[in-house]
């Protein structure tokens, strides 16, 4: 578990920038006001003295804004890394379901292990897990907790979870959470054509010189300043009629905030070294590619600050800015090339976090190891609090028998969660796990298809096709809890040692609890159980597993505890 030495330090940066952003505030708006006083002085009186002060306060409070910007960012990034502090609090505590982002909508009920060992939605490991907030992410995040991952994230995850510089990257990455749903390929489609040039789109900048030509004049024979507004809606008049093109319907405003956003997050990439190739590869990407996005957000910023109605006017009015526009989107555009890569290696930093997680608030936790079998020694499930460690050494099947809540479900629900984070390559919730890519099937929460009008057993038979299908192309992980409930006893027995035996003879690591004792004569399989304990005529569970087959029954008592029988 990583300790957050830094917390006191980071709150009393937020007191002194709050401070220092008020005056700053407070002085923006005193330029403001001056430029104000002055130009409507001018207009009024004399334009050639109060007119120059006033267009002077402008440019001095432009270059002001621009000096200052920087402060209001520190001061949002210290306030996303307090945010960040205060999430990781949460999941220590056990509130990991009060984050925002319960991954429901990346739920896919067709892979029923996604619902069963709760991988998507409200109190599901990607709600644990996941700090990734861009679309690249999130989905990124979901390939591998579903499908195993091809970049090997764990070297990378276990140095993150003993560097408290991966508060400052993750807190970075907050800033992206407005922008989760923005459409990346708009933004690629929009800024990868050139603007043909027409006669007609000459005449607004035949206007724009036309009135640079008369400014003189103003000043050099007293011409009357009035004479200026003319000029100004004509050039306004005619940007509007002849410069109309697509490129001024983009959301410019968004992709600029999202870019700008993206190159705070490289900024504290580089910031933060951390000895790993994985890390090393990403910020490469970043750095290789920083001349595209400042690219791309040279033209984005040009767009946004056109959608401003009043600086629209006044930079039409007085520069023919769209003409000057398009000539700058024509120029910078056949630089734009290299976004996507960014945005990945961004996914992937994303990735790194959210798996290291599993070390950042847990006391115990390892990398996977490669080995033909399943062996692991105090794994334990994250989403459960004070959950208690098991261990196990698989080497083929396994009946699993016990009590009602003494815990076997958790138990199945613990290894398909470990063996999700090793197929995900990142770190796991145990003291050491060795596995390989077993793909995991499940067949947990059958009954939860009643609502779509589907009986329990054919839920089951559904799942096992499912499962069926899949042991014939390669080795995979099998949970199935209570084997067929949904029939009688007779077929149900009969039918659980047929598909044990198919089972055994595609090599599968499988557990199969049931409450049928039978099974655990089956060939080819090891026993294992939990079970309870009577102090005081109260029940009592230790939710260890053990060697064997259970040799106790609760039903009978819980059914007397709760005065429903004598």
């Amino acid at each position: 578990m990583l300790e957050f030495k830094n917390i006191e330090n980071v709150k009393l940066e937020e007191s002194k920038l709050k401070n220092l952003t008020r005056v700053l505030s407070l002085i923006r708006l005193i330029l403001a006001i001056l430029a104000l006083v002055f130009l409507i002085i001018g207009f009024s009186y004399e334009f050639k003295l109060y007119g120059s002060i006033g267009l002077a306060i402008i440019v001095i409070f432009i270059a002001y804004s621009f000096l200052t910007n920087k402060y209001y960012k520190n001061l949002e990034l210290v306030e996303n890394k307090l945010i960040t502090y205060e999430s990781h609090d949460k999941r220590r505590k056990g509130l990991y379901h009060t984050f925002k982002d319960s991954g429901k909508d990346l739920l896919n009920k067709d892979d029923y292990k996604e619902s069963d060992l709760d991988l998507f939605g409200n109190h599901s490991l990607y709600q644990y897990l996941s700090i990734s907030k861009t679309k690249y992410g999130r989905n990124m995040l979901k390939e591998a907790l579903t499908e195993g991952s091809k970049t090997d994230y764990s070297s990378l995850c276990y140095k993150l979870a003993d560097n408290e510089g991966s508060i400052d990257l993750e807190s970075s990455i907050s800033n992206f959470e407005a922008s989760k749903n923005i459409d990346y390929d708009s933004l690629y489609e929009s800024l990868g054509t050139k603007i043909k040039l027409t006669i007609e789109m000459i005449l607004p900048l035949l206007s724009f010189i036309a009135m640079l030509v008369f400014i003189p004049f103003i000043f050099i024979n007293n011409l009357n300043p009035w004479f200026l507004v003319l000029f100004i809606a004509l050039n306004i008049t005619l940007c509007k009629i002849f410069l109309v093109n697509p490129i001024f319907l983009l959301n410019s405003d968004s992709y600029y905030t999202l870019l700008e956003k993206y190159l705070i997050v490289r900024e504290q990439v580089n910031n933060i070294n951390i000895d790993d190739d994985l890390y090393n590869d990403i910020k490469k990407s970043l750095n290789d590619n920083y001349s595209s996005i400042k690219n791309t957000m040279g033209i984005l910023n040009l767009l946004a600050y056109r959608k401003n109605v009043i600086f629209n006017i006044i930079a039409n009015g007085l520069f023919s800015f769209d003409f000057f526009i398009i000539l700058i989107y024509n120029f910078k555009t056949k630089k734009q090339t290299g976004l996507r890569e960014f945005f990945e290696s961004i996914g992937k930093l994303e990735v790194s976090l959210s798996l290291a997680n599993i070390g950042i608030d847990n006391s115990v936790y390892c990398k996977g190891e490669i080995n033909d079998t399943i062996n692991a020694i105090d794994m334990y499930h994250p989403l459960v609090k004070n959950c208690i460690s098991n261990s196990i050494d698989m080497n083929g099947g396994i009946i699993l028998t016990g009590s009602n809540m003494s815990g076997k479900t958790t138990f199945m629900r613990t290894l398909g969660i470990c063996q999700t984070l090793y197929n995900a390559k990142g770190l796991i919730p145990a003291y050491s796990f060795s596995s390989n890519d077993f793909n995991i099937y499940t067949s947990l929460r059958a009954n939860d298809m009643l609502s779509e009008g589907i009986s329990t057993f054919y839920a089951e038979i559904l799942r096992m096709k499912n499962i069926n299908n899949a042991i014939k192309e390669k080795k995979n992980l099998i949970l199935v809890d209570e084997i067929f409930k949904g029939t009688n006893a007779s077929e149900r027995i009969d039918a659980s040692f047929k598909v044990i035996d198919k089972l055994n003879s595609y090599n599968q690591f499988f557990i199969i609890s049931t409450h049928d004792f039978e099974l655990c004569n089956a060939n080819n399989i090891t026993n294992y159980h939990f079970n309870e304990t009577y102090i005081d005529d109260k029940i009592s569970f230790d939710y260890k597993i053990k060697m064997g087959k259970s040799e106790t029954k609760n039903a009978i008592y819980l059914l007397k505890m709760a005065n429903i029988i004598e």
